[in-house]
């Protein structure tokens, strides 16, 4: 499957990832948030530091689609989400 990348101020679909104290918070869409419709949602996100699938958080229609995760901290930090209509995309920390 292709993983999809952009820009996250010009592509609703790309995570936009923030640290926190204890681990990182994800949101699908910025400045708006992805619709959660039951034709077009979020099926997932997973989170990713230094390679390794440290966390991941399934949704359902109606749901927000932002996650956090209380995870140690990484150098090389990105996230994957999958659109139910546009497939699986990347953005990184």
């Amino acid at each position: 499957m292709e993983i999809l990348t952009g820009n996250v101020n010009e592509e609703k679909h790309v995570p936009f990832i923030e640290e926190l104290s204890d681990g990182y918070r994800v949101t699908i869409g910025k400045p708006a948030i992805h619709p959660m419709t039951d034709v077009h949602y979020i099926e997932f996100i997973e989170l990713y530091v230094d390679g390794v699938l440290a966390a991941k958080k399934e949704f359902n229609p109606g749901d927000t689609p932002v996650a956090e995760f209380t995870v140690a901290k990484g150098k090389e930090v990105y996230a994957r989400e999958f659109c139910n209509l546009h497939g699986l995309w990347q953005g990184e920390l």
